[in-house]
């Protein structure tokens, strides 16, 4: 009898791990839906608006602008070498903290399209990490200005952001999916989330430096937000992060794969009932 028992919930854990591996493919496999849905969100949010997606990025090259000289003198710091590193910082932060802000709505901001379609649940992930990816795109543009009026020379090493990108996305698919079940199932978790952030944004080393920490430097290596900025920052901005930034990135990335897929295994077809 025991046996039995033991071979049906094999066999049911063994079901549910088929359905969500199903439900991740189809997602994947429908990608003209989520790039669809994404382009659909960008337009209805700036609809009627002249500059659309571009406020953001008008937003963030006033703030290079205001922080940049600020912080600088507060600092002590070169401005031709710091308003560079600012920008890179402002710019892959606004990246990573939209995905986690935004990956806490993955599923309650489709509630109505959950409801009445019947569409993989990853759907709605990617959707998301997409609509953040095209608007990352474009807020690359503010840090034109800041080639143009440093006069800095584009370098073949700024395609090793390249690699630092794919890595936060193939991050954010599994951190969407843990964010968007504990939001749906938890309300509270969405507030408590934000403010998390607010605050890693001052801890994290965008607008100053690791080394004005002096020997206890080395502690921003623990905060997993700076390693992912590092990919994008390190190679435009003048050098190649260390092994050990890659490292850590591909560890956080490999330990939210771990939790997120026994997660989804075990509540995707509850998800329709929470949101």
């Amino acid at each position: 009898m025991g046996h039995t028992n033991s071979v049906q919930l094999q066999n049911t854990a063994a079901g549910s791990f088929a359905a969500a591996w199903s439900d991740f493919n189809a997602a994947i496999k429908r990608h003209e839906v989520w790039a669809a849905l994404a382009w659909q969100d960008i337009r209805q949010k700036y609809k009627r608006s002249v500059l659309g997606p571009f406020w953001i990025t008008l937003t963030m090259l006033v703030t290079i602008s205001g922080m940049g000289p600020l912080y600088g003198s507060l600092f002590k710091m070169d401005i031709r070498d710091f308003i560079p590193y600012l920008a890179l910082g402002i710019i892959t932060w606004g990246l990573l903290s939209s995905l986690i802000l935004e990956g806490c709505v993955t599923f309650l901001g489709s509630d109505s399209l959950i409801r009445s379609v019947r569409l993989p649940m990853g759907t709605y992930v990617f959707r998301m990490i997409y609509r953040n990816v095209l608007t990352f795109a474009h807020n690359l543009a503010a840090y034109i200005p800041v080639i143009l009026f440093f006069g800095i020379t584009p370098q073949w090493r700024w395609l090793a952001a390249i690699p630092g990108v794919l890595i936060i996305i193939l991050t954010a698919i599994p951190l969407s999916f843990i964010l968007g079940i504990f939001c749906a199932r938890f309300r509270d978790m969405q507030q408590i989330i934000g403010s998390i952030v607010q605050l890693v944004f001052f801890m994290t080393p965008i607008f100053w430096k690791p080394d004005l920490l002096r020997e206890h430097a080395y502690l921003a290596n623990f905060n997993p937000l700076y390693l992912f900025i590092e990919t994008i920052r390190g190679p435009i901005y003048g050098y190649i992060p260390g092994v050990n930034t890659y490292l850590g990135v591909c560890g956080v990335m490999i330990l939210l794969y771990v939790l997120a897929i026994p997660l989804f295994v075990k509540y995707r077809q509850r998800i329709a009932f929470w949101v």
